[in-house]
């Protein structure tokens, strides 16, 4: 049986006492803004579906300012694209970014920096609709592209990820 002490030892992680708050100020000086301008949620759509409207419902949501971005990579859909975005009237501006070499990470994250660079101090929610699943094999299918976006983004200042997932009812096949 292993020492609850030694248990202790093995998680204490290194610079823990910098997480603490026991004798600091937890909130600083730093002003919210009322009227959104610092605030950017942007929601990657692969097209106009139930799952990338789950999300930008879910983007509604927060408070900022709600772009949708659809990376493409096929300039003949473009105006396939535009058409089925404004039939479903979402009031969220659709900005299509062109990606000549088919990376989704490259032009996405060059559009967020712009973001960052452009507005100093404004922090962006990257919101990624994904498919809820009930088979464990359905994690190989599905979600692959969150996966990337998440990683490119993890440790990025001014840049959080959250995941919305819309729940598929039959997944029997």
């Amino acid at each position: 049986m292993i020492h609850s002490q030694s248990l202790y030892r093995h998680f204490i992680v290194p610079g823990a006492s910098q997480l603490a708050v026991a004798g600091h100020l937890v909130f600083d000086d730093v002003k919210l803004d009322p009227k959104n301008e610092n605030r950017f949620v942007v929601v990657p759509v692969a097209g106009v579906d139930k799952t990338s409207i789950n999300g930008i419902r879910y983007a509604k949501r927060l408070s900022g300012n709600i772009f949708a971005v659809h990376i493409l990579f096929d300039p003949s859909d473009k105006d396939r694209i535009e058409r089925e975005w404004k039939t479903q009237d979402m009031n969220i501006p659709l900005i299509i970014l062109e990606s000549p070499n088919n990376s989704i990470i490259g032009p996405l994250t060059e559009y967020i920096d712009g973001i960052l660079l452009r507005h100093t101090g404004s922090v962006v929610t990257v919101v990624l609709p994904v498919i809820a699943t009930s088979k464990w094999w359905h994690r190989f299918l599905f979600n692959q592209t969150a996966r990337l976006i998440e990683r490119a983004f993890e440790g990025k200042a001014g840049v959080a990820t959250i995941r919305i997932p819309f729940s598929l009812t039959d997944t029997s096949h």
